[in-house]
């Protein structure tokens, strides 16, 4: 009985231990999962057996913990020691800090006092944003501290609350944390010394860091070093992240190669000029980045102590996820070169809306621009939305001022540009330059007191350009050498596309002309108008040639076309009773229609009638008529007619500005009573008419005739009467009474007479006089040589026209005004 007995409570107690042993999992489930939740990890796997040794053994066991799954894998356990031979650690995003529950919480481990030592023979790390895993070795030397080797090597030290340790971190490691296939790690040297503090939801990190990333392109060494001490706080809640970088030293060096990757053009020495090589960077104050935002107090990029150039950002900030559109910043920048006397920029940049101001002195424009320049300032404004847009819009103005401008052959003084420039958001864009210049100089020209006003206007949306384009210009005076305009006036209007199309309307001393053109990339046709205008206009670039001349009377006008590329042109113009005064000359009624053209720096005029009804020059010319014409640059006239002294004249051939030549004047039928008349108080009257020929030589020195010729044209007389000079001869030569007294009734049969006449004036005359004294019965053979100063003669002459003279000067200063 008793051993029935004995065998029936062994048999219990091995049930209860078979069914503890196939029951073990949901007992260990039941009995260790609730003290695990209360440490926020959930056991969700474990498969616990006994060994010979009577040591625990688990194939695999699973835990959570904040979204972080371990999976434990050949676990052996006994009082001393707790082995892992693997272990698996997926490391995913931070739970949704939105819920309360997923928050992260200060740790809470309740660690036990006394527990076996663990050791992980290999544990494998696993995150997206790693390249490849991370495998390291974990040993606990003492209760809560461990030394990890492997990929990472670190210290730490846990507690119930909080976990420290050190980490060190090389470029070796950085490459395989940074998941990048395009980040050039293999050119990055870097080694750090990491101090960790973790509570569960803040981590602290104090990073020692030494690097230096080194770049090759081409030619071109990039060299980035950073020295120093890094202070890092992540909020695992907030997910706020702070940087303080102010003990952090970092440089910039580019080598000198660098500028030879510039493309060649003018201004690539310039630029290589004012490129720093080396710079500084600085982040003076905490960096922090929260929801997605970050936030940079103040970054320095200066070059060195002497801040030849300096880039500072105050205040910069933007949405990681879109970092263009959400920056906003204060800028300031500055550089002195030994081109730039200073540069300063100033501006504010927020939501894609940049606004400041600038300035900039330069002793001198740089040798790539053309023109050249000295005392070069320059300062403005701009205002800029929708920066990063392909439609931009806003406004920029600028002052420029310079001392002195020089593009060969021209030369300014004293400039001074406003320069405005908008857009819209509809892309409507205008640009107005006003200018100003004390003095221009081109060649032998110089121009004083230039006011200039230049707007564009286009629209920047169209598939192509087309500009509106406006000016106004004034000049107060324009001088060379030979020639002086005062206030010259230019309004403009033109429209840019494939060729530029233009219309001005010039005023130059009140004389209108009205100007097209068409200027593209293979022709620049041009019109330019002479609207029908008072010839009085002209006088005052007459009197800047000719003095003692001006115009009277009359009007013109006029059409010329050509093209400016081929320097051609054609002309034609009308002047009408146009009348003119030349110190006591006067010419009236000159009309005349002539056309022509401009070629290869030759001039031709088509042959011209003109008509002139007067010219007084003491002697009176009347209904004067002719041809002109110029044919390659060489001007003539022919055909020349007229009437003088109740007679003709004509000429055959003149060549107009030609230095030297020879014209034959003709006289026919002049009335010789009107030609001995020019002296009024001779009481020496001759009729008859006379004709001949006056060979007049034109040359430097001025005018002569030689070997000129006049005889009568049929019978005439020649009366004496009442003469005081040849009284006196008779009275004074008794003897030659008797052949004087034939002289003062002659009937004059033939009259020859050689005319020869200096540039200086001095006529001389050489008469031989043959006639009939019909009261004596006699014939009469006369010789005569007289001499006589022309040009004294015909100016005392002019005196009679003194009356009509004024009278017209009196006419033309009413027409001037």
């Amino acid at each position: 009985m008793l051993k029935r007995m004995g065998l029936s409570v062994v048999f219990f107690l091995l049930s209860i231990l078979l069914l503890g042993y196939i029951f073990r999992l949901p007992l260990i489930q039941w009995a260790i999962a609730p003290q695990l939740v209360k440490s926020g990890i959930t056991l969700s796997c474990l498969d616990v057996s006994l060994t010979t040794k009577l040591d625990l053994h688990a194939e695999k066991l699973c835990l959570s913990y904040q979204n972080q799954h371990l999976e434990l894998r050949g676990i052996t356990a006994n009082t001393q020691q707790l082995i892992i031979e693997q272990a698996q650690l997926t490391s995913n995003p931070l739970p949704d800090t939105g819920s309360e529950n997923s928050a992260a919480k200060i740790l809470d481990l309740a660690l036990p006092d006394k527990r076996p030592l663990v050791r992980i023979n290999q544990l494998t790390i696993s995150n997206d944003n790693l390249r490849k895993p991370i495998t390291v070795r974990v040993v606990e030397g003492a209760l809560n501290q461990f030394t990890v080797t492997g990929d990472i090597n670190a210290k730490l030290s846990v507690s119930n609350h909080q976990i420290t340790g050190q980490l060190l971190l090389d470029d070796k490691l950085l490459s395989q944390l940074l998941n990048t296939a395009t980040t050039p790690l293999s050119d990055l040297q870097f080694s750090s010394k990491h101090n960790v503090n973790f509570d569960g939801v803040e981590l602290s990190v104090t990073s020692d860091i030494n690097a230096q990333f080194v770049q090759q392109h081409q030619q071109c060494t990039l060299t980035v070093k950073s020295a120093g001490v890094a202070n890092t706080l992540v909020n695992l809640n907030s997910q706020a992240v702070s940087l303080d970088l102010s003990p952090l030293a970092s440089e910039i060096e580019l080598a000198p190669s660098c500028s030879e990757l510039l493309p060649e053009s003018e201004y690539k020495a310039f630029l290589v000029k004012q490129m720093p090589l080396q710079m500084q960077v600085k982040l003076t104050e905490v960096v922090t980045i929260l929801n997605d935002r970050l936030k940079v107090p103040m970054l320095v990029f200066d070059t060195a102590a002497d801040a030849q150039f300096s880039l500072t950002l105050t205040q910069a900030e933007l949405d990681l996820a879109e970092p263009l559109s959400s920056f906003s910043s204060a800028l300031n920048a500055q550089l002195a070169s030994a081109n730039i006397e200073r540069l300063t920029l100033n501006a504010s940049i927020a939501d894609s809306h940049i606004a400041g101001s600038y300035s900039i002195i330069l002793a001198s424009l740089p040798e790539f621009i053309e023109v050249s320049a000295s005392g070069v300032q320059a300062s403005g404004e701009f205002n800029i939305a929708n920066i990063i847009s392909t439609k931009p819009s806003g406004a920029i103005s600028s002052r420029i001022t310079a001392d002195n401008v020089a593009l060969e052959p021209l030369y300014a003084k004293d400039y001074q540009g406003n320069l405005t420039a908008k857009i819209d958001e509809n892309l409507n864009a205008k640009v107005s330059l006003d200018s100003k210049l004390k003095a221009l100089n081109y060649n032998e020209f110089t121009l004083s007191e230039i006011t200039n006003k230049v707007t564009a206007a286009a629209n920047l949306a169209a598939g192509e350009l087309f500009a509106d384009i406006t000016a106004q210009s004034h000049i107060k005076a324009l001088k060379s050498p030979n020639i002086k305009l005062n206030n010259i006036t230019v309004d403009s209007t033109a429209l840019q596309s494939r060729a530029l199309s233009a219309t001005h309307h010039a005023v130059v001393n009140n004389l209108e002309l009205l100007i097209t053109h068409n200027m593209s990339a293979v022709a620049h046709p041009f019109e330019v108008v002479i609207p029908q205008q008072s010839a009085l206009r002209l006088n005052p670039v007459i009197h800047q040639f000719v003095p003692l001349g001006q115009l009277t009377a009359g009007v013109f006008d006029g059409r010329i076309t050509g093209d400016v590329g081929l320097q051609s042109a054609a002309f034609e113009v009308n002047i009408k009773n146009v009348s003119a005064l030349y110190n006591d000359y006067l010419a009236s009624d000159l009309s005349s229609r002539f056309s022509g053209n401009y070629y290869s720096g030759l001039l031709n005029v088509k042959a011209t009638t003109f008509n002139l009804s007067e010219l007084r020059a003491g002697a009176v010319v009347n209904n004067i008529s002719g041809v002109w014409q110029v044919n390659d640059n060489k001007a003539s006239a022919k055909d020349i007619r007229g009437q003088i002294f109740g007679g003709r004249f004509s000429v055959d051939q003149y060549a107009l500005l030609k230095a030297e030549q020879v014209a034959n004047v003709h006289f026919t039928d002049v009335d010789a009573s009107k030609l001995i008349s020019l002296d009024d108080k001779s009481e020496i009257f001759l009729t008859g008419r006379v004709g001949g020929v006056l060979p007049v030589h034109f040359n430097d020195t001025g005018i002569e005739i030689a070997n000129g010729s006049l005889t009568n044209q049929g019978d005439g007389k020649l009366i004496i009467s009442n003469n005081a000079a040849f009284d006196a001869v008779m009275q004074q030569q008794q003897e030659l009474q008797p052949v004087l007294g034939l002289l003062t009734n002659l009937e004059i049969k033939k009259l020859n007479s050689k005319v020869a006449l200096k540039n200086d004036g001095w006529l001389k005359l050489g008469v031989n006089l043959q006639g009939y004294n019909e009261k004596e019965q006699q014939q009469v053979n006369f010789n005569y040589n007289h001499e006589e100063n022309i040009f004294t003669l015909l100016r005392a002459l002019r005196l009679s026209d003194e009356i009509t003279q004024k009278v017209e000067q009196q006419y033309s200063k009413r027409g001037n005004e």
